[in-house]
């Protein structure tokens, strides 16, 4: 049985591999043979590790990633970027999205796509 070192060894090895592939489909299966350990193992060192299995982690990385596109500006639908991001089930992707975020997905949109204000300037309001 693996030690805790070398869970938190396994696991960064899958994570690192997980950030690289968050726009293409990858396999629970094909992460845990790049990394030299069964599916097994690695659902353990997930478990122990961050309380919680690679798929689960792999998709709340997908969302992170889904996040970050949809507040970027870079003119991409909602569907786009669920679609880019392996979400195939649009209602899914915006009942998970909303759960992680506490708001829709279009809501990071359209909040991305206002003209952004400049602050303020702290003379506004000085009198010489």
């Amino acid at each position: 049985m693996p030690q805790p070192e070398q869970y938190r060894t396994i696991v960064d090895r899958a994570v690192e591999l997980m950030r690289s592939r968050t726009e293409q489909p990858i396999r629970i299966s094909a992460i845990a043979r790049a990394v030299g350990v069964s599916e097994r193992t690695l659902v353990r060192a997930f478990r122990a590790i961050h309380g919680t299995t690679p798929y689960r982690y792999l998709s709340w990385l997908r969302l992170l990633d889904a996040r970050q596109a949809l507040a970027s500006r870079n003119g991409e639908t909602v569907t786009e970027v669920a679609t880019r991001f392996g979400f195939g089930e649009l209602g899914r992707f915006s009942a998970a999205y909303r759960s992680a975020f506490g708001e829709s997905p279009s809501a990071t949109l359209r909040r991305s796509l206002q003209p952004e204000q400049e602050p303020p300037s702290p003379l506004v309001g000085c009198v010489e």
